[in-house]
């Protein structure tokens, strides 16, 4: 039972994979919904929060060694994107569309990139997380409900694990 819910937490935590990915393939799988949205939140926040105060030291190293603004992240379309979405709605903005345009790890190093203070980056991030990581499990119940019989799924032996 620990296995499978260690399995979700790390793919969460995994840059690239997200809860918009890991949430529904677990639940497809056969895992308690509930229980996967609060750990696949979990295992993603796990991840950013140190990522945050990385990126904000490094950027504090730049600034010292450059003596200026820094570009941090601009190099790449993804963090150009990330930049593009901070500038036009903000940090809020970021912690809604980042997990959906660029993946949370990027939308991160446009916040700290653009200046954006780190427990706020980490605050809206983070809720940003939790409000995909439960739409995305809402979804997919409500999606598997209207398409097909629970019985038609494959049985993959996660439910019996999941429940002892």
């Amino acid at each position: 039972m620990l296995l499978a819910w260690v399995v979700v937490f790390l793919a969460a935590a995994t840059p690239w994979l997200e809860v918009l990915f890991v949430v529904p393939a677990a639940i497809i799988a056969g895992l308690p919904a509930p229980t996967v949205v609060v750990v696949a939140a979990a295992g993603n926040v796990a991840t950013l929060v140190p990522l945050v105060l990385g990126l904000e030291r490094l950027r504090a190293w730049w600034r010292r060694r450059r003596g200026g603004p820094e570009d941090a992240g601009q190099g790449s379309p993804r963090g150009a994107r990330a930049r593009r979405v901070f500038d036009r709605y903000g940090l809020p903005g970021l912690a809604v569309l980042g997990p959906l345009v660029t993946g949370v790890h990027v939308a991160a190093l446009g916040a700290v990139a653009a200046g954006a203070p780190r427990r706020a980056t980490v605050v809206w991030l983070s809720g940003g997380v939790v409000v995909w990581a439960a739409v995305t499990g809402v979804l997919t119940v409500l999606g598997l409900d209207l398409l097909f019989d629970p019985e038609q799924l494959p049985d993959l032996g996660l439910r019996e694990l999941a429940e002892g």
